[in-house]
């Protein structure tokens, strides 16, 4: 309101809508959307924190990459630093669906500053799915102003999918297509790091359907009598690790989520045990599991003995079933 204006008079018009950037950046990473998370409040930036009891993982995480006008995160991680102020929030805030980091924020003199890291994608996403590893694709470049551009079918082959769930730090492909954002088809041999390396074709824009394109978690049972059963792990920042969990409702409805990610039906079993060996391990909170992805519940804790078993409903023995005039009957043995 300091602005010189011009008046005009009354009019009926469209409503101004605006969005502006969160006062966040990463820094000391290789890129803008890679680092260690700063904030500015109250015309201070300094280091932002969270309790170590609330957990840094990749739902909180998207709130920041989301803030940057980056992708999807990729790797979270927090460790010990030399003595600053910082700002502290709760991952627990940010994780609301219309929270951002800056609403989050307030004052915390703390003698053990640390910090948090994050990696994210910086020029592709999956946006609308039921996980990080699945949605539709979009993509950011230079040549399209910074916006991010919806991703047609049509022109992305096995390879160029594999580069993608790789880029995004998730398991191989469950279901491709073709893309090519305002017809820009990409051309990967497979061994590049990120989707936007590859070698692209321009044809021009068009109007097309959206690709959607789905990734396994990064996940695995293993000890048991097939790849639907046994104890979790999971791969962050690659490396694998046993999952467990920091509360004790390790139940159905938790490992559904193990199940539902690597495409082995239902959950029918849930187990949480010690063993004799100690190992580093991921940790998840259970309500977390129960309304996203493992993938994006993970977080490190360090070593424990605890494990998680699964048995999911892939196992379940199914008769064989043959048809003989019309009818389907169980075959004879």
């Amino acid at each position: 309101m300091d602005c010189n204006r011009t008046r005009t008079g009354p009019e009926t018009c469209p409503t101004l809508n605006l969005t502006c950037k969160e006062p966040l950046r990463l820094v000391g990473g290789a890129s803008r959307c890679e680092g260690t998370l700063e904030a500015e409040l109250r015309g201070e930036w300094r280091r932002v924190w969270t309790y170590d009891y609330y957990p840094w993982d990749l739902e909180a995480a998207a709130a920041v990459c989301r803030g940057l006008d980056c992708g999807f995160p990729v790797s979270t991680e927090k460790r010990d630093e030399s003595d600053s102020k910082v700002w502290w929030f709760t991952t627990d805030c940010v994780k609301k669906e219309s929270s951002a980091v800056k609403g989050c924020l307030s004052d915390y003199d703390s003698s053990e500053s640390r910090l948090l890291q994050v990696i994210c994608s910086d020029s592709v996403r999956l946006v609308g799915g039921r996980s990080l590893c699945s949605g539709s694709l979009q993509i950011q470049d230079q040549s399209l102003a910074q916006s991010w551009a919806g991703v047609c079918e049509g022109a992305l082959d096995r390879r160029g999918a594999e580069v993608l769930c790789r880029e995004l730090g998730c398991g191989a492909p469950l279901l491709q297509g073709a893309l090519s954002p305002l017809g820009q088809t990409f051309h990967c041999e497979g061994n590049e790091s990120k989707l936007m390396d590859c070698n692209r074709t321009r044809t021009g824009p068009g109007t097309c359907p959206t690709l959607n394109l789905t990734c396994k978690e990064p996940l695995r049972l293993v000890g048991g009598a097939s790849r639907c059963e046994g104890t979790v792990e999971a791969e962050l920042r690659g490396e694998w690790r046993r999952v467990v969990t920091s509360d004790p409702l390790w139940d159905l409805e938790a490992a559904a989520a193990v199940c539902r990610g690597l495409d082995c039906g239902s959950a029918v079993s849930a187990e949480e045990r010690d063993e004799s060996d100690r190992s580093k391990v991921w940790n998840v909170y259970t309500a977390c599991v129960k309304q996203s992805s493992v993938k994006g519940c993970l977080y490190d804790v360090g070593s424990s003995y605890s494990l998680l078993q699964v048995i999911c409903s892939d196992l379940l023995n199914v008769p064989e079933v043959s048809v003989s005039e019309g009818v389907w009957a169980p075959r004879a043995e």
